[in-house]
């Protein structure tokens, strides 16, 4: 009785009032999705408002380059965001601050030198397939580099504080404080509303929450924003992060190739349509991603033992339980009524209702399976990721030209659908195959 009451009754230790340790377990697994899903509300509070007064055709353009960069985003940190996750926890443990403080701003350093190459490349791509408006140039390329560094930085800032225990806060800097800039910003500028200004705003909001994790909860991310990579120091980590930044190159070309392809062979309302699609159903995402990230610690300690089959998929099983029954109930709704979902962005959108339904089924199949990305990263099997991101392009771009020329997006979400999920398959059963045999070895030996 005396146990169960400690559990659920608060108390007064060294004079200050702390929750019950039920009740600490609580908020500390379901306030990171919570505020995840408040962001999402507000992206989502961002899309409709920019749906409702730009329409179908006016928002195209902000739609294609937002989509673009949020793929791009986590190129630009060369896939360090996932070892950041896994290596900070492990550097605080050595006790030693200012290296860890020193790791931080050379993986953003790394971050925003690949944001730099990868914009300058965007601009090109820009500039080559010029506007609607026939005009080659805008001014308003350049904010591509500039917006993709920023969020780069939000992500690896977000997942340092997930790295250091503190998963809530994680989530609100490197998530909700954008997303609500860019809501804000957005309704006192409604008026005026155009792509341009759109993609401005954009890239003001990340610039600014960049900024603001210095108000963060631990001084360990209140060190320089960056540094400039040094090769001797930036060495190891390009070398870990080569194969997680090949997988995240080719998974982000296998949404924006076929994404071009759809631009230069069809309207720009059905690519509102499409982009609409997508940002719906990655929401789904953005939450699963919220609710392993609270569990992501523990995969990474279990992980670092040698064969802890048992030990990884237990920690597995739980993140993959919490986040299936969580997201279960908004993903069925999407799916069942998909046509009342997208008119709420205005009725033409309703046309995009048959890619989303299709999406989010892909989206509750791949929560059904787990983390395997995370998994796969934490038991460092890193190559297959690079290898498999390989034949996930190849599948994707072929499956794409098939379809594209007679279902449109449909063809090139059913495309991105049947790849993402093969990989996720075999990449779950090769993590399982190989830490059984390294468990097998080290009970015989």
């Amino acid at each position: 009785m005396n146990s169960v009451k400690s559990e659920v009754m608060p108390a007064i230790v060294d004079g200050k009032f702390k929750l019950p340790p039920l009740f600490q377990r609580f908020f500390r697994v379901f306030l990171p999705p919570g505020i995840r899903l408040s962001g999402a509300a507000v992206q989502f509070l961002s899309t409709v408002l920019i749906a409702r007064f730009l329409g179908d055709e006016g928002s195209s353009t902000f739609f294609f380059w937002s989509a673009v960069l949020t793929s791009f985003a986590i190129v630009a940190t060369f896939g360090l965001e996932h070892l950041v996750l896994r290596n900070v926890p492990r550097l605080k443990a050595a006790g030693d601050p200012d290296k860890l403080t020193g790791y931080l701003t050379t993986i953003r350093g790394i971050s925003l030198t690949l944001s730099l190459a990868i914009g300058i490349g965007l601009i090109l791509y820009a500039y080559l397939k010029g506007g609607a408006d026939g005009i080659h140039f805008h001014v308003w390329y350049f904010l591509l580099p500039l917006t993709l560094g920023a969020m780069a930085m939000c992500v690896v800032n977000g997942e340092a504080l997930k790295g250091l225990s503190k998963p809530a806060s994680g989530v609100f800097f490197g998530h909700f404080v954008p997303v609500s800039l860019f809501c804000f910003l957005i309704v006192i500028n409604l008026t005026h509303l155009s792509s341009p200004l759109l993609l401005t705003i954009y890239a003001s909001a990340y610039v600014i929450a960049v900024a603001v994790v210095r108000f963060g909860p631990t001084r360990l991310v209140r060190g320089r924003i960056f540094s400039v990579p040094d090769w001797n120091t930036s060495r190891p980590a390009l070398s870990e992060g080569l194969p997680i930044f090949s997988s995240n190159a080719l998974g982000a070309l296998c949404y924006v190739v076929p994404l071009a392809v759809l631009e230069f062979s069809r309207s720009p309302a059905e690519i509102s349509h499409l982009t609409t699609s997508f940002r719906v159903s990655i929401l789904l995402s953005v939450l699963a991603t919220a609710i392993h990230g609270v569990f992501a610690p523990q995969l990474s300690c279990a992980a670092d033992l040698k064969g802890n089959l048992k030990g990884v998929f237990k920690v597995y099983a739980k993140s993959t339980f919490f986040t299936f029954g969580i997201l279960l109930v908004p993903a069925m709704v999407g799916i069942l009524f998909p046509e009342w979902v997208m008119s709420v962005f205005g009725d033409d959108f309703r046309e995009g209702a048959v890619t989303l339904r299709w999406l989010l089924i892909s989206s509750l199949v791949s929560m059904f399976i787990g983390p395997v990305h995370q998994l796969l990263v934490m038991t460092g099997n890193t190559r297959f990721l690079a290898v498999s991101g390989v034949f996930k392009l190849f599948i994707t771009v072929a499956i794409s030209m098939l379809l594209i020329p007679i279902y449109g997006g449909i063809g090139m979400a059913i495309a991105i659908m049947a790849s993402y999920l093969l990989e996720e398959v075999v990449g779950i059963i090769w993590v399982f195959v190989s830490l059984f045999r390294e468990t097998k070895t080290i009970e015989e030996n």
